[in-house]
């Protein structure tokens, strides 16, 4: 009874090392499993982060063969909102307030211009360079008020360099759109009404339910939104002047409309 005692003891011993055994196996096993999907999780976003940076890439390559002769991808948490821009749209007040759907007090407001950033990732940020004695102009804001087109051409100039910042907007969201980041948002500089609908008397928007006479060409500008170009300029090593209505052209440089796109 002792011996049959003692082999069933012994019989357990070899039982119980084995089961233990086992368990360590499993135990390696299932470690090297998670190890192995934790690498696999980590090549793969490394992969789709390579990816991402090859197509904001390609956006900011795009506004620079569209026009712009500066072009940056920045992530949103340097782009910048403060209430201080849109309301210098209003005080003093733009001749253009009030008068456009995207100009102060229409358009949309700090809270949720900041609220929309917030929601992207990653934006693209360009320049268009404007000649001082075309942007610098004393008369411009009398010439445009006119609807008379000046002699010297600096009028049609100046159109011809927004309407070139907001054709680069719209490329640039319809090829991001095509790569899948959608929707994406853009923002332009100036009025969209003295672009697209200078000899209309009003912005059909604000007056009928029909809204934009032109939705795929209008953005709203990045000053109207609040949002500050000129310290996201300096910030990415581009010199921009702030160019008022009494500035001279041989007081700055040059003059810069700038545009942004947020994609993903």
């Amino acid at each position: 009874m002792g011996a049959s005692e003692t082999q069933r003891g012994s019989t357990a011993g070899r039982t119980g090392h084995g089961g233990i055994g086992t368990l360590e196996l499993c135990n390696q096993e299932n470690q090297d499993e998670v190890a192995m999907e934790s690498h696999g999780e980590t090549q793969a976003s490394a992969t789709s982060n390579a990816g991402l940076m090859i197509r904001l890439e390609e956006l900011r390559e795009l506004a620079l063969a569209r026009g712009a002769d500066q072009a940056v991808v920045i992530p949103t948490s340097e782009v910048i909102v403060d209430p201080r821009v849109r309301l210098k749209c209003m005080i003093p007040k733009c001749y253009m307030s009030g008068a456009c759907a995207h100009c102060p007090p229409h358009g949309s407001s700090f809270n949720e211009t900041k609220d929309m950033v917030s929601r992207y990732e990653w934006a693209v940020f360009f320049r268009v360079l404007v000649d001082s004695s075309v942007i610098a102009n004393e008369k411009a804001a009398s010439i445009i008020l006119s609807g008379v087109w000046d002699d010297g051409g600096k009028l049609s100039t100046l159109g011809g360099s927004y309407m070139l910042l907001a054709s680069i907007v719209k490329v640039v969201q319809k090829r991001a759109e095509e790569m899948g980041y959608s929707p994406t948002f853009g923002f332009a500089a100036g009025d969209c009404r003295d672009l697209f609908c200078h000899y209309q008397p009003t912005c059909q928007s604000l007056q009928t339910r029909r809204g934009c006479r032109h939705p795929s060409l209008s953005s709203p500008s990045m000053e109207s939104c609040g949002l500050d170009a000129f310290t996201m300029a300096a910030r990415v090593g581009w010199d921009a002047y702030p160019i008022g209505g009494t500035c001279r052209p041989e007081s700055v440089p040059h003059g810069a409309l700038m545009g942004l796109v947020l994609v993903t």
